[in-house]
């Protein structure tokens, strides 16, 4: 709370006239994200021109949003506010499902995804391997950016379930400048996604 409250230019005082305890302060900050992140979904939803387009778009807000967090908030969070973790946990994997879910069924409808895949199945197994994502027994901190671990569950699983339509699209995607540029600035001992790969 003395870090907080240094940072927001206020005394701890005026912080616990607001906020009743840290969990209260927590949930105040997680709520504002999730509003922030709802914001940009529903923006990316009405700008995107097609699925793959949508999904380029999420993936450079993702990483913006990852840069803008100290890699360690999942894991701590879940170490001293577990039940706060766990709430927060459950109500968005439903959301995120949801939302994979329709971005799929769109992508197939477009031609851009193959239609014998199982949408159930797959919005899973995407869901969990984003929260894989943020395991420090899998990927530590100190060994994988998360922007690499990010860039290469979300470039090779879209690529997994494109259709050859599909993958002209994600090929242009993957010469745009930003991304050529992050796989450029990748650290030799963290393997990242290179776009020749």
């Amino acid at each position: 709370m003395d870090d907080i409250s240094a940072e927001a230019g206020v005394s701890k005082r005026t912080i616990y006239e607001n906020f009743r305890d840290k969990d209260e302060l927590l949930r105040a900050c997680l709520l504002f994200m999730d509003n922030h992140h709802a914001r940009e979904t529903e923006r990316v939803f009405a700008e995107s021109t097609n699925t793959i387009d949508m999904v380029f778009r999420f993936l450079k807000h993702g990483i913006e949003a990852i840069n803008s967090i100290n890699p360690l908030f999942m894991t701590d969070m879940k170490k001293y506010h577990y039940r706060i973790w766990k709430e927060t946990y459950v109500i968005n994997s439903d959301k995120y499902l949801a939302q994979t879910y329709t971005i799929l069924k769109k992508g197939i409808n477009e031609g851009l995804f193959r239609k014998n895949i199982d949408i159930e199945i797959v919005a899973k197994l995407l869901n969990e391997q984003l929260t894989l994502m943020t395991d420090e027994r899998i990927f530590p901190s100190l060994k994988y950016s998360r922007t690499v671990v990010f860039e290469n569950i979300i470039i090779n699983f879209f690529r997994g379930i494109a259709t050859g339509k599909g993958l002209q699209i994600i090929d242009k995607f993957m010469d745009q400048p930003e991304l050529q540029q992050t796989a450029d600035t990748k650290s030799s001992n963290q393997p990242g996604f290179h776009s020749d790969d």
